[in-house]
């Protein structure tokens, strides 16, 4: 497993100027090193820009480094996105954290084919991805069970995958309590940039209904608006453990669900298989009349996700157990 010591150095690889749910959790990872007292903790932003980290993540403790040195006790923590960083540092120790296992299908494709072009056109390339195979000295973290079995199924054992999941942004978690609702605000509450063509046919079918996308709102605007709503729907493609789908629940949200991705698995979206649709357009009609039974009796429906809300509320202190585990032995 990882070897931490005070001469070791961790750093956290980084897409710039970022805002979504895998930047978030690699910020979130440098915030809590840094409060568990382990020293040495960057984040590396690839590509480099002068402004990388965005306004919304600066609640985070970080400190940036330009510099990557290959060395065996350097820990390099590497989101699955740039799996092709493994083998450019043989030295280091290399954790992979699976966020998006879509994600890292569709870049890998996209990487491997330009490779090909490459190897075609110019010279033999020398192959520098890397395809699970069993280095010493890499480790993986899985962030979902669904990524998880992605894992395993590549020949990775289980005793060498952590589980370490990131949390929803603080600002979620300062009322833990019961929250009270307006029972007569009907509005349902989607995010516009996922499942786009399923909630678009739910929206054209239901004309009665008010449908309120999530867009240029920061996160005390959302939670806000979560805490005076009643329903979050989605049915995106959910490559890990969704921030949004854990936000809305722990805003007391009711959900309404498809299958797609982590979303399949009770491990990931602890929800009754009731508010779960496999979507089709014959469907559609049976999707529709579940969100309005929810509007219509929410307070039925709402202690179905006490259990989720439970585990959503405590996933900041097992990331730190996780993380005092990994690096406090």
């Amino acid at each position: 497993m990882i070897t931490y010591t005070e001469q070791s150095k961790i750093i956290i690889f980084c897409p710039p100027n970022s805002v979504t749910g895998g930047p978030e959790a690699l910020h979130q990872l440098s915030d809590k090193l840094h409060r568990l007292g382990i020293k040495n903790v960057f984040m590396h932003y690839i590509p480099k820009r002068k402004s990388a980290k965005p306004e919304n993540y600066s609640v985070y403790l970080t400190d940036e480094t330009d510099r990557v040195e290959d060395k065996a006790e350097n820990i390099l923590i590497v989101p699955e996105s740039m799996t092709f960083l493994v083998k450019q540092y043989p030295e280091s120790q290399k954790v992979i954290w699976w966020l998006s296992v879509d994600f890292y299908k569709i870049l890998m494709d996209y990487r491997i084919r330009k490779q090909n072009i490459f190897t075609k056109l110019f010279y033999q390339q020398k192959d520098k991805e890397y395809y699970f195979e069993p280095l010493p000295n890499v480790f993986q973290w899985a962030q979902s069970y669904r990524s998880s079995l992605y894992i395993k199924d590549h020949g990775i054992p289980e005793s060498q995958i952590d589980f370490v999941c990131d949390y929803i942004n603080p600002s979620f978690l300062e009322n833990k309590g019961t929250i009270t609702k307006d029972l007569t605000n009907k509005k349902i509450l989607y995010n516009p940039r996922k499942g786009k063509k399923e909630i678009s046919q739910l929206i054209k079918n239901s004309p009665e209904l008010e449908w309120v996308p999530i867009q240029n709102m920061n996160a005390g605007q959302i939670k806000d608006l979560m805490a005076k709503s009643l329903l979050y729907v989605d049915f995106g493609e959910n490559p890990g453990r969704d921030k949004m789908l854990r936000e809305s629940v722990s805003q007391d949200c009711c959900i309404v669900s498809g299958k797609n991705g982590s979303s399949a698995y009770y491990q990931d979206l602890m929800i009754p298989d009731e508010y779960k649709f496999n979507f089709s357009e014959g469907r559609i009609p049976e999707i529709i009349a579940k969100i309005k039974e929810v509007l219509e009796n929410y307070p039925a429906h709402i202690p179905q996700f006490v259990p989720y809300k439970k585990v959503v509320l405590n996933e900041e202190i097992a990331f730190e157990e996780k993380l005092t585990e990994i690096f406090k032995k």
